[in-house]
């Protein structure tokens, strides 16, 4: 096979590398914004006047759905540091 030909299948594979994490990031995304709002809701219930034990309960699941949060927000900073370190490496070339 020809040089430009296996460089051009190469890009092709790296490409879809791309396209994937592209999806990952917009789904994670998603995700980010509908747990943000899950957790703005607890703490609306946690301002309520409840019991001992409902508040303890809504303040696990406030610190479940937070550390969740934190995990995706490291994705996708993982994610645009993969996508820099590309664009930096394709530069130097």
């Amino acid at each position: 096979m020809k040089t430009r030909l296996l460089l051009e299948k190469l890009g092709h594979f790296l490409g879809q590398d791309k396209v994937s994490q592209r999806q990952e990031m917009k789904s994670i995304r998603e995700v980010l914004k509908k747990l943000k709002n899950k957790e703005k809701h607890l703490r609306e219930e946690l301002d309520k006047d409840l019991d001992h034990d409902e508040r303890h309960e809504i303040q696990t699941k406030l610190h479940v759905v937070h550390a969740q949060r934190l995990k995706g927000l490291d994705r996708v900073k993982e994610l645009r540091a993969e996508q820099s370190g590309n664009e930096k490496s394709k530069g130097s070339d």
